[in-house]
């Protein structure tokens, strides 16, 4: 690190050396990252909040205080009221919360859904409970995941007319669970 004084750093970085600001952040950062987590910081919240201090510092970089050609006693103050002011904003959010009215408690969207199971859901879930898992895998190929018969007949290893066999099992299994009026509109093959 650089013997340089902060003081002989900053006017460098006054006079446009890039490098220079960079320097007195590593020169710098580990003490204020403690002074935040003494205050009680956590280890992130100490992170953000010293960077905000170094902010300031830049925000203020030519009014900055310097301590026997020190920026370490600025930046530490700094930090303690960057520190304050955050709690402040802490405190003021945490009282409008608790000013503001408790949700109402609302169902549970599991039993919700449960409740609007309809007879005819519950039948075609029975069906496909007691068919064999190949066919319900081949079911979710088609139905759900969007595959036509062909593409899930390949994926599962069957022929195409073995998956469109095992399909029209089901479907006619389906139908005979369902009422007759269903059974009739779903049957459009």
């Amino acid at each position: 690190m650089e013997q340089s004084s902060d003081s002989a750093i900053w006017q460098r970085m006054l006079e446009g050396d890039a490098r220079a600001f960079g320097l007195i952040w590593d020169r710098h950062r580990d003490s204020v990252f403690r002074k935040l987590m003494m205050l009680g910081s956590t280890p992130t919240d100490a992170e953000e909040l010293a960077a905000v201090a170094f902010l300031e510092l830049w925000r203020r970089r030519r009014s900055a205080r310097f301590v026997d050609d020190s920026l370490l006693p600025w930046l530490l103050v700094t930090a303690h009221n960057v520190w304050r002011n955050a709690a402040r904003a802490t405190r003021r959010y945490q009282a409008l919360l608790a000013r503001l009215p408790q949700p109402p408690d609302v169902e549970d969207p599991a039993e919700l859904y449960a409740a609007r199971q309809t007879e005819q859901s519950l039948k075609v879930r029975e069906v496909l409970a007691s068919a064999s898992e190949g066919d319900r895998i081949l079911v979710a190929l088609t139905a759900l995941d969007g595959l036509t018969i062909r593409e899930a007949a390949a994926a599962l290893g069957i022929s195409e007319s073995a998956a469109k066999m095992r399909l029209s099992r089901l479907r006619r299994r389906m139908s005979a669970s369902l009422d007759p009026v269903l059974s009739l509109e779903g049957d459009l093959s």
